[in-house]
């Protein structure tokens, strides 16, 4: 078995998980990013995705997370996103409503800024529709993510 390393993952509204963990993946900007018990000091930014935690003695914990960072340092990682959630607790009619508002907003004329934050909402949205289609299908088994 893995050495388990302290794991805090914290969004704005809610503290998601705060325990010890054997592996996180994080969604970054190339891809996702596995960590382990003595990884190198680091600071990454995170970009809408899964983060799935391996506790070491149960089932893997899976949450969508929307963009933040994360600090590595000695033998604890703090992963702070904007909003992160558990395939289950996704509202599949909200995320629907969701996407077709993104969609419409990319439609109109926008600032650059605007235009990118318009991009966040409408990937998150889609995410979260394929995770909670998943979650459904699989009768709350994500293992296999």
């Amino acid at each position: 078995m893995s050495e388990p390393f302290h794991l805090k993952i914290y969004a704005a509204d809610k503290a998601f998980y705060d325990a010890d963990a054997v592996s996180v993946t994080i969604p970054v900007t190339d891809g996702g990013m596995q960590i382990l018990a003595h990884h190198e000091p680091l600071v990454v930014a995170t970009v809408t995705g899964i983060i799935k935690v391996d506790p070491g003695d149960g089932e893997p914990l899976i949450g969508i997370a929307g963009v933040g960072f994360t600090e590595i340092t000695r033998n604890e990682v703090v992963v702070l996103v904007d909003s992160i959630e558990r395939p289950e607790e996704i509202d599949e009619a909200r995320a629907r409503n969701a996407l077709a508002r993104a969609q419409e907003q990319l439609l109109t004329d926008q600032s650059i800024q605007e235009y990118r934050v318009s991009q966040a909402s409408l990937a998150r949205a889609m995410l979260r529709l394929s995770m909670a289609g998943k979650n459904a299908r699989l009768g709350h088994n994500l293992d296999q993510e």
